[in-house]
């Protein structure tokens, strides 16, 4: 449907019992503009981007005139400037004695807009504060429990090499040399478009490589399948845990071992008890809040749902483990916990390959960081002499900071 029919549906504006769509259309285009979202009423909705359908919806309540507005991570598909715009019809909601409620996991979000902060963790409400009474450590604090904790790096000593591209080229990336050697965890850090995400993809074999050479184990390889990543001990981590990582009507057991089939079944049959003590195995071992090994996973927050897909290819026992974005859409605490189980997994000797647009998460996690724009390599840094400014720097392209 179009953008109008969106904005009033089971609330259309009829006349003489017949759909007045030029009033619609009308009424449709002033709600947009109170928006500031350039928007043509008469245009598909489908062919618009996640942020101009977000203004959709607002347009969409605002036409239904709500009272009580709850904006769940709202601004998640949003830029600086679009979100500082939604920022301000919730200050103008509130004025208007609307009752507002903004779920998010973003702090500064919630010091920019709130008035009272209260504070989830394992599903139980833990503490109450005026936004004025606290700070962003405290609501850390109070989501994970404890206070979170800084890694050290120690000076990794790091194995053999178990990934080496050389000079990889393909769809949205070029001429891009890593390495990545046992024990170790290498960051990619990058803007959006920088080819970080293209480049894990053809390491996968999910969009191959057009030229250049892919070395497992030292010695070279031409993957053109995930089947045959896998084969050579790779595994992917997606970027999209829903529509990429994960089949969400089904349970926690049936994910888990969706991978790994042939070591939980004989003769072709599937071994329900060996499944069962597989999949809590493996929900201990990586901390997964849940019900039992039946619960589906579209029932778990996105923190473990991401501990889920960690299991499904940890149980294929890799070499090396390629995290794309692994802690985008989970809180304080649950990424605390992804944080602490990748060191844990390169401690034990595992190639970790991390893509994340989170400066602090690849400063924090990372043994090397590398630094790519315009699908090239621009730099590698150790995280000591990193910072967030360096990266960014390197990153756009800009001048170094004074």
């Amino acid at each position: 449907l179009d953008v109008a029919e969106n904005i009033f549906a089971g609330n259309l504006i009829r006349r003489a019992g017949l759909v007045d769509h030029a009033t619609c259309r009308k009424k449709a285009g002033e709600l947009l503009q109170t928006l500031g979202a350039n928007i043509d009423p008469r245009t598909q909705t489908s062919t618009l981007s996640i942020a101009q359908k977000q203004l959709v919806e607002l347009a969409a309540a605002l036409a239904h005139e709500a009272r009580v507005w709850i904006f769940d991570e709202t601004t998640a598909p949003l830029t600086p400037k679009e979100t500082e715009e939604l920022f301000g019809v919730m200050r103008r909601l509130k004025g208007d004695g609307c009752a507002v409620v903004m779920v998010t996991h973003h702090l500064d979000e919630v010091f920019a807009v709130s008035d009272r902060v209260t504070v989830l963790r394992d599903g139980k409400v833990v503490a109450q504060r005026l936004t004025s009474d606290t700070d962003q450590q405290e609501v850390v604090r109070m989501m994970v429990g404890r206070n979170v904790e800084k890694h050290e790096h120690t000076g990794v000593q790091a194995g053999k090499t178990v990934l080496q591209t050389k000079s990889l080229t393909g769809d949205g990336f070029g001429n891009v040399d890593i390495e990545v050697k046992e024990g170790e965890v290498v960051g990619v850090a990058g803007l959006v478009g920088a080819g970080r995400t293209e480049f894990a993809r053809a390491i996968f074999g999910i969009a191959p490589a057009t030229s250049g050479s892919i070395e497992i184990d030292g010695k070279e390889r031409t993957i053109t399948s995930p089947r045959q990543a896998r084969s050579l001990g790779i595994a992917l981590v997606p970027e999209d845990r829903i529509h990429d990582g994960l089949l969400l009507p089904q349970s926690i057991a049936f994910n888990t071992t969706l991978a790994s089939l042939a070591q939980v079944s004989a003769r072709g049959f599937l071994k329900d008890r060996e499944i069962k003590n597989t999949t809590e195995e493996s929900a201990t071992r990586l901390n997964l809040v849940h019900r039992d090994a039946e619960q589906p996973v579209e029932q778990l927050s996105g923190g473990n749902q991401q501990k889920v897909v960690l299991s499904k290819w940890l149980m294929t026992k890799p070499r090396l483990l390629i995290l794309d974005e692994p802690t985008r859409g989970v809180d304080v605490g649950a990424k605390q916990e992804v944080h602490r189980i990748i060191r844990d997994l390169a401690a034990s000797g595992l190639a970790v390959l991390m893509v994340s647009s989170d400066l602090p998460e690849v400063l924090s996690v990372s043994d090397r960081i590398v630094v790519m724009r315009g699908g090239e390599v621009v730099a590698e840094l150790s995280p000591d002499d990193a910072t967030e400014e360096s990266v960014m720097v390197h990153a756009t392209g800009g001048a170094p900071v004074a």
